[in-house]
């Protein structure tokens, strides 16, 4: 009872903070849009505010630990920059209903310098922009990459890249695209691309293969390029670092060669630099920066990505309802079947949590300078690309092959979500990375006690405390209360989350105490660690926007907390039975006959079981 009052107390300080920021701002005189500056992109728009940094959301949590202060589901613009965001929506919304299309829209600069002509759009509000454009898969990709680089040019590049290419690339008038991805690795460097530095010259030559996907009618003018750096008196001595360049598509040793991937229109461009030569001046950040640039750059395009995913998801969902309102089964109407109220249910469950992890991850970069953010970006394109095909495939399990039919969108949908789910990552590697990379953190935190974990007979007073802990993967101890940072009727979500962050911890621990440094060839132990941090994430995520939703009395606030309900309660016992699998290992899980199997595959070079019919005698 007492837990209850403090948590009734506290949720109700939050309320009054909301009431009162909301009944002040109400006795100013409300900023329309149409009391905004006089244009969108007036040089009068002040820069976003800034908090100090802080430590890192989700890699904490691999140590257990849950930042308090950022359970609250962010409101990142205030009143005047969501007045200035609202009128160029609106003006986004009447050229997209131009006969021109969104072809006539320009998108090349919204996250551009004011002074080039740009916008300076934040990850937040781009991503309320994109959701305009999310339906034309194309424009919305390459815009949201060539954003990505302009905003990169503008925080890293030097000033004589800026003035040669900012005004371009702003105005659209130069097209950018990301040469990041190669198809094959090497074993020397991170990149087969290497870029070596002439002194005497000032220049540097790159030499390499690049690919990525096409999106959009036309080449590229410009490319952000990353490679390996080597200085030219090292030549035979690896250099591990990595640099970003801005290379010109049209410079001499600069080939550009196209394939088609399926037929749905989507093409594979392979970029070869036969020594390609750039000045100095093309670099984006130092050296040495280039792995700062590149984990910038996949931060923002895997968030933004997704809000273009979470748009094709709601199109199919949205269709899925008109047909089943409007549609007869043999038992009565097709929407009150339960089957069909049961995934439907689930779908908007999966894109509430998608729009929420969005909205959160943006705020985080948006919000704190040079806050930490490639996990939660890294979460939330997993998250939206692994629910992508299940869910683009539903129509054709709920109404069969008539989901085909040409009246109807999903056979168009179904193509983009194809194309949208292939991208330019695996799904299998950023999950990789979300795993390592918390692994990693935890580690550097928690190396004395992994150490004593792995040598018991060197440290058995440190066995026996293990031996009467009292909290277990099965029966974890709430740790933080986290249901005071909740409103009540969402404490049964927050009671969830607790359980599943210290799952986590005791999870994490357990691999690292189990594998060590060999913890990298466990693919499938990281593959369940990655999917229990993705769905802790979106749980979070969930609860925070349905409190928000609940205390500042929005439309179907009493829905977003059933719903956030519903999803912790799902995510918690998924996240449960993967930990359990963490803790049993390979050798009680199937893990191991797995590798069996795929031995014998390797070694008989197909499928090797006998036929059923076959006799013996």
């Amino acid at each position: 009872m007492l837990l209850r009052t403090v948590a009734y107390r506290s949720w109700a300080r939050s309320c009054l903070y909301r009431a009162h920021t909301t009944v002040a701002s109400r006795s100013e005189p409300p900023a329309s849009s149409e009391e905004v500056a006089s244009a969108v992109n007036d040089l009068s728009k002040p820069a976003h505010v800034q908090a100090p940094k802080r430590k890192p959301f989700m890699k904490s949590m691999f140590l257990g630990t849950v930042d308090t202060e950022l359970l609250t589901f962010p409101e990142s613009l205030n009143r005047d920059e969501q007045a200035r965001l609202n009128r160029h929506r609106e003006e986004l919304e009447r050229a997209l209903q131009a006969p021109a299309g969104p072809d006539s829209i320009r998108l090349a600069g919204l996250q551009g310098p004011l002074a080039y002509g740009g916008k300076q759009f934040t990850e937040t509000e781009f991503a309320y922009v994109q959701e305009l454009v999310a339906g034309e898969r194309t424009v919305a990709m390459g815009a949201l990459e060539h954003n990505a680089i302009v905003k990169l040019l503008a925080q890293h590049g030097t000033p004589e890249a800026q003035e040669q290419y900012l005004a371009k690339l702003c105005a659209g008038e130069t097209v950018a695209a990301a040469g990041l991805y190669e198809l094959s690795s090497s074993r020397d460097t991170m990149f087969s691309t290497v870029a070596s530095l002439d002194f005497t010259g000032g220049r540097w030559t790159l030499s390499g293969t690049k690919v990525f996907l096409r999106t959009g009618p036309a080449d590229p003018d410009l490319l952000l390029v990353v490679a390996s750096t080597k200085r030219m008196e090292k030549l035979n001595k690896e250099d591990g670092t990595i640099a970003a360049f801005l290379v010109d598509a049209r410079a001499p040793g600069v080939k550009i060669a196209e394939a088609p991937l399926g037929t749905g229109g989507l093409a594979r461009v392979t970029v070869h630099l036969n020594r390609v030569e750039v000045p100095e001046s093309a670099l984006v950040g130092t050296e040495n920066e280039g792995g700062t640039v590149l984990s910038k750059f996949l931060s923002a395009v895997r968030v933004q990505s997704s809000v273009v995913r979470v748009a094709l998801l709601k199109k199919v969902l949205n269709g899925l309802t008109e047909f089943a309102i409007h549609s007869k089964a043999a038992t009565g109407d097709m929407m009150d079947l339960e089957l069909v109220r049961e995934q439907l249910a689930r779908m908007a469950s999966v894109i509430y949590a998608a729009e929420s992890l969005i909205y959160t991850t943006a705020s985080l970069m948006d919000d704190y300078e040079g806050q930490d953010v490639e996990m939660e970006a890294a979460i939330t394109k997993v998250f939206t690309t692994g629910s992508l095909l299940s869910l683009a495939t539903l129509p054709l399990q709920l109404l069969g092959p008539q989901a085909l039919s040409g009246e109807r969108p999903f056979q168009a949908l179904f193509d983009d979500a194809l194309k949208l789910f292939i991208g330019d990552e695996s799904i299998d590697s950023v999950n990789l990375f979300i795993a390592l990379t918390g692994l990693q953190y935890a580690g550097m935190h928690t190396h004395e006690t992994i150490k004593k974990d792995r040598n018991p007979a060197m440290n058995p007073s440190h066995v026996l405390s293990r031996l009467f802990d009292k909290t277990s993967i099965e029966h974890p101890k709430k740790f933080a209360d986290l249901q005071q940072y909740f409103h009540p009727s969402l404490e049964p979500a927050a009671h969830w989350i607790e359980q599943s962050v210290v799952r986590l911890r005791l999870a994490t621990e357990c691999v690292l105490s189990r594998h060590g440094v060999e913890v990298i060839e466990r693919h499938l132990e990281l593959g369940r660690l990655a999917t229990i941090a993705t769905q802790l994430y979106a749980m979070v995520a969930c609860a925070s926007r349905a409190s928000r939703s609940y205390c500042i009395g929005l439309r179907h606030a009493a829905q977003d907390v059933h719903l956030a309900n519903m999803f912790c309660r799902e995510g918690s016992e998924r996240v449960r039975l993967l930990a359990l699998e963490l803790e049993k290992g390979p050798y009680i899980t199937s893990d191991d006959d797995y590798n069996v199997i795929a031995r014998n595959l390797f070694r008989e070079k197909r499928y090797y079981f006998e036929h059923p019919l076959t006799r013996n005698f």
